[in-house]
């Protein structure tokens, strides 16, 4: 499993602190707020973001979790599809910083989606209490343990030794699912995969310089593993991003120190 489950606990309250348009009876997901299509296009997921300049892209602006004051990042996500793969470029406005001897010393981002359509807002579980659960989440965790310009993700590796399927053994990008704050593991089981396919880059190669951050992933509309999000053309799906800066201290981002899309509320994505 990639990041620690306190992170993921921060990430999913941090998704309940900050959203709007909450459905306060149920704790269900809601369809208000923003809203992205998701086009269909050719896209090659190569960190190259040029073939993206004729999809539309939501600008927004990452905040810190509740209580937090460190400064925000200002950030971008496109959707696409090609009628048999889901393509999602994020884009984050932050300095380089990667090193190949410590992942926290390493950008990190991260991408949820709901499975269930009751899943609450905190990782499945309700708003109340964020550990009884509503439903399934799917979480696609990128910690940056491969170099800029690598193929990443369960289309290319392995799972590491006695790892479950979602889990990337060589650079990191896990398929994961959480059903509650403290119920977070890599896709495991019957039918179980992670068929994540991911690039990084950044405009400078010189720690500390400003710049972009280009997360590009994709994955088949529909894997076939029940701890996956399907997706449907003509149908909506509902996604949350977040963000970790490895700057947030001398030894690198730490549980609390990461931004979330979700301080506008939930974004839902309509496939065309």
């Amino acid at each position: 499993m990639s990041f620690q489950r306190a992170i993921v606990a921060l990430f999913a309250v941090a998704l309940l602190a900050a959203s709007c348009g909450d459905d306060e009876e149920d704790g269900a997901f809601s369809d208000e707020g923003r809203s992205l299509d998701a086009a269909e296009a050719d896209i090659v997921v190569d960190g190259d973001a040029g073939d993206w300049s004729g999809v539309d892209g939501l600008d927004m602006t990452l905040r810190a979790i509740s209580d937090e004051s460190f400064d925000p990042k200002e950030a971008t996500v496109k959707v696409a599809h090609d009628g048999d793969n889901v393509y999602v470029l994020f884009q984050v406005e932050d300095d380089y910083d990667w090193t190949s001897e410590d992942k926290h010393l390493s950008a990190s981002a991260a991408v949820q989606w709901a499975v269930d359509d009751g899943a609450g807002e905190a990782m499945g579980s309700t708003d109340a209490d964020r550990e009884t659960s509503l439903g399934l989440v799917d979480i696609w965790h990128w910690e940056l343990e491969c170099e800029a310009g690598v193929d990443n993700g369960g289309a290319v590796s392995d799972p590491g030794a006695e790892n479950d399927p979602g889990d990337d053994g060589l650079c990191n990008f896990d398929d994961e699912y959480a059903t509650a704050t403290e119920d977070r593991e890599d896709d495991g089981g019957d039918g179980a995969e992670n068929s994540l396919l991911g690039v990084w880059t950044h405009t400078s190669n010189t720690i500390d310089e400003d710049g972009t951050w280009t997360f590009e992933m994709s994955r088949p509309l529909q894997t076939g593993d029940a701890q996956d999000a399907q997706f449907e053309v003509g149908s909506s799906a509902i996604l949350a991003l977040a963000y970790w800066d490895a700057d947030t201290g001398p030894d690198g981002w730490s549980d609390e120190f990461h931004v979330v899309s979700a301080n506008e509320g939930w974004i839902t994505i309509e496939f065309g």
